[in-house]
């Protein structure tokens, strides 16, 4: 378990696939740069479809549903952004941790 106060970053790679000015595609990277899960629009409409989390994130030591959610969470504050435009972010997520 981690520890409280704690938690880690991640990075968000955000994509516009389409050219229409809205996030399409978030892939999340761990600071060594490992996969940790892709969070996809499909139809174009703004709202996230499709997500698949290949990696712990919440610290427990194994690959499961609160990984999930945490993943989920994240990724719909960006989606939700207006403003966000293709790139990399930093994000600090206090109630992570790499398992």
């Amino acid at each position: 378990m981690k520890a409280k106060g704690k938690g880690v970053y991640i990075y968000a790679n955000v994509l516009d696939l389409n050219r229409d000015g809205k996030v399409d595609m978030i892939s999340f990277v761990d600071p060594k740069g490992r996969g940790i899960a892709v969070a996809v629009d499909r139809y174009h409409d703004g709202t996230m479809d499709h997500i698949h989390v290949f990696q712990d994130v919440t610290g427990d030591g194994k690959l499961d549903m609160e990984d999930t959610k945490l993943i989920q969470r994240e990724a719909a504050k960006l989606f939700k952004q207006t403003d966000l435009s293709e790139g990399q972010l930093e994000l600090f997520i206090k109630d992570a941790g790499y398992g």
